[in-house]
């Protein structure tokens, strides 16, 4: 029989062994989510949004682009592309927000391109919602910054601006090489880009105006301001060609009216109809539209393949890694 002094010291250190696996696992720390919290364009967002409601036609496009279709479950009445969104419920403008369904929805993140009324965002404050206004892009920069702030906002301080690095890098590559081709153009032809008839069109001023020139093509409306040519020098206006919206003009136009019909855009046949919509949107579709108007402008003169995307480990990392630390909140 063993000594009690002994019988009590091995019921000591038992009491002493250490604590199980389970109860050890359970005192480890949560690893931190290096995307959460995340700052899009001064919105700080604590965790990624789940319910996402956008009221601007242009960022739902951009959220499909970004990979952000599973957190959608609202847009404006007039988005409309891609095809997906018509299964989506309308929830009004920015304008004019829809309360009835957004309060059915219970979204947790707002998108929009104009800023909505004093009263709505706190209405939608209210509901828990947070608002992420994403005004339109007047320089191919800002629009870069666009990706990179709804990128951010769906998928954090990191994965975001990896992401729109990707995707805008692809599209910037399009530009880069549209870029080159009309670098290369000899004679260049002058033109316009007619948004309404008679003479609402792109002027220096407009972001549409700097496109025009970019691809190479001296913008007869260079000089005005605020879409407006002046009516007054319209008897000066001969383009070589000219881009009209096509669903507001149509071809037949262009003959009944003497501005135009005297011009050699249209002795020459050179009218060329453009989906307005995709410049107004700014999204991939407009690169798609910018490359036909430079092959409808220089048809002899052929795109370059666009130049591959920098490599992790190239300059393009040090860059990502920049955009990820702007994005993250301290």
């Amino acid at each position: 029989m063993l000594p009690l002094s002994l019988l009590v010291g091995l019921c000591a250190c038992k009491g002493e062994e250490a604590p199980s696996s389970s109860a050890a696992s359970s005192q480890v720390e949560e690893i931190d989510d290096p995307n959460w919290p995340a700052q899009a364009a001064g919105l700080e967002l604590e965790e990624q949004p789940q319910r996402v409601v956008s009221l601007s036609p242009s960022l739902t496009e951009l959220a499909y682009e970004l990979e952000g279709e599973a957190q959608l479950v609202g847009v404006s009445n007039y988005c409309d592309y891609p095809a997906q969104v018509e299964d989506l419920p309308d929830c009004g403008s920015a304008l004019l927000p829809d309360r009835g369904t957004l309060e059915e929805l219970s979204p947790d993140l707002v998108l929009a391109s104009a800023e909505l009324s004093p009263e709505d965002t706190q209405w939608l404050e209210e509901l828990g919602a947070q608002v992420l206004v994403l005004p339109r892009a007047e320089s191919m920069e800002e629009l870069g910054d666009n990706y990179q702030s709804l990128a951010t906002a769906l998928h954090g301080a990191e994965d975001g601006p990896a992401l729109a690095q990707e995707v805008f890098g692809a599209l910037e590559a399009r530009y880069e090489a549209i870029l080159e081709a009309a670098g290369t153009v000899e004679t260049p032809v002058s033109g316009i880009y007619l948004r309404q008839a008679p003479l609402l069109m792109a002027t220096g001023d407009t972001f549409e105006g700097t496109l025009l020139e970019d691809l190479g093509i001296q913008n007869d409306a260079a000089d005005y301001t605020g879409w407006q040519y002046p009516q007054e020098q319209a008897v000066n206006l001969y383009p070589d060609l000219i881009f009209y919206d096509e669903q507001d003009i149509s071809e037949d136009y262009f003959s009944s009216t003497q501005v135009y019909s005297t011009t050699d855009a249209y002795l020459n046949g050179r009218l060329y109809p453009v989906e307005a919509i995709t410049l107004e949107r700014q999204s991939a579709r407009m690169f798609d539209t910018l490359e036909q108007m430079f092959q409808d402008a220089y048809p002899d003169i052929p795109l370059p393949s666009p130049q591959e995307a920098e490599e992790p480990g190239d300059d393009g990392e040090e860059e990502m890694l920049d955009l990820a630390d702007a994005t993250q909140v301290e």
